[in-house]
């Protein structure tokens, strides 16, 4: 029989500097399935992004830069874990 031992892994995080502020943001790899799945619709998406950015913040940034950080996400997700997000 075959056996295997999952270990965890060390969380993957992107920093994000918004003028003075730091945020530290998970990776797509270092969420839940079900955390993953909200981020399906731009509604989910904000709402991730404001359990690591305060809402105050968030709503004072123009679409450009609120863009440029799902952006940078994106492919920081998709360069630690090779693949885009929703690939299997």
């Amino acid at each position: 029989m075959r056996e295997f031992t999952l270990q965890p892994k060390e969380e993957q995080t992107l920093k994000i500097n918004i003028g003075e502020e730091s945020f530290v943001i998970p990776l797509g790899g270092s969420l839940t399935r079900k955390e993953l799945a909200s981020l399906d619709t731009q509604e989910g998406t904000y709402s991730f992004f404001r359990k690591y950015i305060p809402k105050a913040i968030l709503e004072q940034l123009k679409m450009d830069d609120y863009n440029q950080i799902v952006n940078i996400w994106l492919e920081e997700t998709a360069k630690a874990s090779g693949k885009k997000l929703g690939e299997s």
